[in-house]
């Protein structure tokens, strides 16, 4: 069995049982394997986590195609930003909290940035500079380490406020506001 086809069924059990009542035997039970080749796989049950959070943003770069649909620098923002709340909430508040504890015990480097993520997304922010619609004068690079920054802080409010915090609303007027978008909607 392949490590995508284990790291899909735990998280089918993460999402049933919750991530710290799921063992490592519970997810070799429902993959029909032993330990060991779970072992040959992943390190730790932890290891799925920071897999899959490593793929939000490969899945995220594979999605870009959906910006070329508008030329407002502000609705590519929404967009991808968006589409990492959207890998987020589909793993759930148990699983997104289990992920920051794993990077605080270790630093997993889940949180730097992604070279290409980080060139699209600071170009975005300069065109929208450029054409005005943008109003914050700050280097694009600087705007979207901080933009990065406010989004890892929600991120983490809604994994402790076990999903319940409005944080698609907040981050997008708080990234409204770093970025002096005029009101738009």
């Amino acid at each position: 069995m392949q490590r995508e086809e284990i790291s899909a069924r735990a998280f089918e059990l993460f999402r049933e049982k919750g991530y710290e009542a799921t063992s490592v035997q519970d997810i070799c039970d429902a993959c029909g394997i032993s330990k060991p080749t779970f072992y040959s796989r992943f390190a730790s049950k932890g290891d799925l986590i920071i897999d899959f959070y490593d793929g939000v943003t490969e899945r995220l770069n594979q999605n870009l195609s959906s910006l070329v649909e508008t030329t407002s620098a502000w609705e590519q923002l929404v967009i991808c930003f968006g589409t990492l709340m959207d890998e987020t909430e589909a793993a759930g508040p148990d699983i997104m909290a289990h992920m920051l504890i794993i990077n605080l015990e270790e630093d997993r480097h889940s949180f730097d940035e992604r070279d290409f993520l980080t060139k699209t997304m600071v170009a975005i922010i300069r065109r929208g500079q450029e054409s005005g619609e943008i109003g914050n004068p700050s280097p694009a690079e600087e705007l979207y380490d901080t933009a990065a920054y406010l989004f890892q802080g929600y991120l983490l409010m809604w994994s402790v406020s076990k999903g319940v915090l409005p944080w698609r609303n907040m981050f997008k007027e708080s990234l409204k506001s770093l970025l002096c978008i005029r009101d738009r909607d």
